[in-house]
């Protein structure tokens, strides 16, 4: 099990160190992370946010920690427990220290102020929309932190980039120095210097859109949007349920949630607040509702690793669409206002010439004609169709003679999808923080604060550099065809 769980962020620790991903595993399984949260930030909302989700992400790749709450606090240590029994099962738990003393731990997040000179650690903390990390190479003996009107996003920001350093150190590699970035307005400074941008609303701002995709970065969102001041509406869409290798790069998920349809745990996290619509389907099925009925929301939000899918989705052109998208170490977020100039989807992300069609991908996995899934999604299969499949397909197609092609495929989809082992390396704190820029930019268009292009945000956690463009698309792209003139030429926030 326990391999299983570490086994996404352990192929990516592999290639980084040059190892086999039993290596990094056993580097997991080995080395101690210490969570500390400071006294004077223990009843700091905030704070309480940022050490909670630093245990929680330090957790899917690493099961030796420990805690530090300075004040203490039964109910705190109490969560972590909680959270280690859901990444590792019955049993599991954190060891409660008093104290940080000598060289005990591989490395150190400390929430608060201190940086923790000549030990492996990163200092983080946040004030509003600003996310805040330091680590000893910085030379400062304080990070700089201003108390401000609670705001999660930039508390949960704070957290993957401490996660991301204690992940590097762990691996024996150099840590980024202090830096603060603003969710707000995606600026990177010196500590202290940017302001923390607007409180969020104080009254619930109402949500309609589609969620397509509700995987790893998905989870990030829907972690971080469960503590925002948004209701409404949504459907989310995916076709599969959630497996073992899932366990360490979900940061909303746990054992219990094993085989269970990820649309479905999107539902259960974001209710009552947001009510959502599950949508267990291939998305090409899905937009067949789109024939019968069913609105293009102003808002679409994609979690998606698929390029065909994310321009597929792109091609809905709603008045927004925000794509988020982590790789290996490097977290981007794009944001198409269907009005703007700005460059969309198609032009953003080459379809790479490995990728599959669909059809094609899905005609592999069933047997099925991958010509009859494209035209025909909701026809019967028929005995021609199974005596011309593949011989290991066709026992499991006679089972559904006469039925819907989609609904096989996606029954097939959810029930009998069994270990990948072509899955993809990632890590919880670069598909968290995709989720969490994701949803900064889903309550900034709630309350206003609109692109008139485009955002193209991209962030690597191996050199700690991010940038934020506003890039206008081809004049020859399909998405200018919907824009007769334009004339606003930067972004308005």
């Amino acid at each position: 099990m326990e391999r299983a769980s570490f086994s996404r962020p352990a192929r990516l620790a592999a290639s980084i160190i040059g190892k086999t991903e039993e290596a990094a595993i056993h580097l997991f399984t080995k080395k101690k992370i210490l969570v500390r949260l400071e006294a004077r930030f223990c009843q700091d909302l905030d704070a309480r946010e940022t050490f909670l989700f630093t245990v929680n992400q330090c957790l899917r790749f690493c099961s030796n920690m420990s805690v530090c709450v300075e004040k203490g606090s039964d109910a705190l240590i109490g969560a972590c427990n909680s959270l280690a029994v859901r990444v590792h099962g019955p049993g599991a738990n954190v060891e409660a220290v008093n104290k940080v003393t000598g060289r005990v731990f591989d490395a150190i997040v400390n929430v608060g102020t201190e940086v923790l000179s000549d030990l492996p650690s990163a200092t983080i903390n946040s004030s509003g929309w600003v996310a805040r990390l330091a680590t000893p190479g910085s030379a400062i003996p304080k990070l700089y932190w201003k108390s401000e009107t609670p705001n999660p996003l930039g508390a949960l920001a704070a957290t993957c980039l401490g996660v991301g350093a204690a992940f590097l150190a762990i691996l024996g590699k150099p840590l980024a120095s202090s830096i603060e970035t603003s969710l707000f307005s995606h600026e990177v400074a010196d500590p202290g210097t940017l302001p923390p941008g607007p409180p969020l609303p104080t009254s619930p701002l109402l949500l309609n859109g589609f969620l397509v995709g509700c995987g790893a970065v998905t989870n990030g969102w829907a972690y971080a949007m469960k503590r925002l001041p948004i209701v409404g509406s949504l459907q989310a869409i995916d076709r599969q349920s959630l497996r073992f290798e899932n366990i360490g790069a979900y940061v909303a998920v746990g054992l219990e949630s094993v085989n269970k349809p990820k649309a479905l745990l999107i539902k259960e996290l974001l209710a009552p607040a947001i009510d959502v619509t599950e949508r267990s389907d291939q998305w090409e099925f899905f937009k067949i509702w789109l024939d019968h009925g069913l609105e293009v929301p102003p808002l679409i939000i994609a979690g998606l690793d698929n390029v065909m899918t994310r321009h597929s989705v792109q091609r809905l052109w709603p008045e927004t669409l925000i794509d988020m998208a982590a790789e290996g170490l490097q977290s981007q977020v794009i944001v198409k206002h269907q009005k703007g100039a700005g460059l969309c989807v198609l032009r953003a992300l080459s379809i790479p010439p490995d990728e599959v069609d669909w059809a094609q991908n899905l005609g592999r996995a069933t047997g099925l004609d991958p010509r009859l899934i494209a035209k025909e999604p909701t026809g019967e299969i028929t005995q021609t169709e199974i005596d011309e499949a593949p011989v290991d397909k066709q026992a499991e197609l006679r089972s559904a003679l006469g039925k819907p092609r989609c609904g096989h495929i996606n029954r097939l989809s959810l029930q009998m999808e069994g270990h990948d082992p072509d899955f993809a390396p990632a890590v919880p704190f670069v598909t968290g923080f995709s989720g969490v820029v994701g949803a900064a930019e889903t309550i900034k268009w709630l309350m206003g604060h609109r692109y008139p292009h485009s955002l193209h945000f991209q962030k690597s956690f191996e050199s700690s550099r991010s940038k934020a463009l506003d890039m206008k698309c081809d004049p020859g792209c399909e998405c200018q065809s919907l824009i007769p003139h334009l004339t606003v030429s930067r972004l308005a926030i």
